[in-house]
């Protein structure tokens, strides 16, 4: 595991593994009253920080190189806590009050559960205000060059832990730009008991491109589906939903486990992750321990449009928005709505 590391403001900390940097960007949010900031003040640092006195590195270089960066004090106590008030109360309403009750719901009301959550950041303000934090969708929109779009939020109080190896999506370069993201957001300091994620530094450059040539060459069918892919971007959604369950059944037996890197994390702090980086939870050794997190997917206008599933798109949110509070938040896109009525 890597050692927790003081954030030093404004500069770049070295931890002890895979040159992994660490960014505390906690002053900002004094100091940032527009929706929009210049992101390249984080890059202002004379000579940045180098690592092993050669080169330098900017959160940009290191999450193509590595496939993540880890972001400390991103999102503010203040606003986790509304956030956590209204998740705890979605988790409530259906049943969920601890680890042993929320494993323990039966069918039905796990799956209501699960689609009520689905959309909750479109319905409740706290948590929307949370997901759609301003400086985390300055990143992304500096990650992306274009707008961020929310593919996917859902919220984890509590962990069974082991999950084993996987990626969340495949058939995609390596290099940027990027069109999609995912970000890890710890709600509470996470007990490494509780069961910590792990990432696999650099896989999204080495393993997983490996794993999908495997795929292509041993499958005809998903080798023409990879040539019309290339021709037509449109194809690659059948490509991905034939190929990517293929490529994930050998992630497990392929990694080295003593790469996994996990962090001590603590509230507010964000991940975000490359979802072709090989990933997964180490084992819970507490079952009664919480370990309250955020998992979000981001992409863009253009990706969302070619790439994502009817459902998916339901759930979906872009700005620029214009919004009014009622009952209920409703979110009106230019042109369309985005929220489910």
């Amino acid at each position: 595991m890597i050692p927790s590391c003081e954030p030093i403001p404004w500069k770049f900390a070295e931890l002890s593994a895979h040159h992994l940097i660490t960014y505390d960007i906690k002053n900002e949010l004094a100091y940032c009253n527009k929706l929009y900031i210049n992101i390249t003040l984080f890059h202002s640092v004379p000579s940045f920080y180098r690592r092993n006195g050669i080169g330098s590195m900017n959160w940009l270089e290191e999450y193509s190189d590595q496939g993540f960066v880890v972001f400390s004090n991103l999102l503010p106590h203040s606003m986790i806590d509304a956030h956590v008030a209204e998740v705890t109360r979605l988790f409530h309403k259906h049943g969920a009050t601890n680890s042993a009750s929320f494993s323990g719901l039966p069918e039905p009301a796990a799956n209501a559960l699960m689609a009520e959550m689905a959309y909750f950041h479109l319905e409740s303000e706290p948590v929307f205000e949370l997901v759609h934090h301003r400086i985390l969708r300055t990143l992304l929109r500096q990650l992306f060059q274009a707008e961020p779009l929310l593919s996917m939020a859902r919220n984890s109080f509590w962990e069974t832990g082991n999950t084993r190896a996987h990626v969340d999506t495949a058939f995609r370069s390596p290099e940027p730009p990027y069109n999609i993201c995912r970000t890890w957001c710890a709600l509470e300091d996470i007990d490494p008991r509780a069961g910590n994620f792990y990432l696999l530094p650099g896989t999204h450059r080495t393993l997983t491109p490996r794993l999908c040539k495997e795929v292509i060459d041993e499958d005809p069918g998903i080798a023409v589906l990879a040539q019309q892919a290339e021709a037509d971007p449109n194809s690659w959604f059948r490509l991905h939903g034939r190929g990517w369950p293929r490529v994930n059944g050998k992630i497990p037996s392929r990694i080295d486990a003593n790469c996994k890197t996990s962090f001590d994390l603590k509230k507010g702090d964000v991940i975000l992750f490359n979802p072709a980086l090989a990933h997964g939870t180490l084992a819970c050794e507490d079952q009664t321990l919480s370990r309250k997190m955020m998992l979000c997917e981001w992409s863009t206008p253009e990706a969302y449009m070619r790439g994502y599933s009817p459902r998916q798109k339901q759930t979906a949110t872009i700005l620029p928005f214009e919004r009014t509070v009622s009952n209920n938040v409703q979110l009106k896109q230019r042109g369309r709505r985005s929220a489910k009525r």
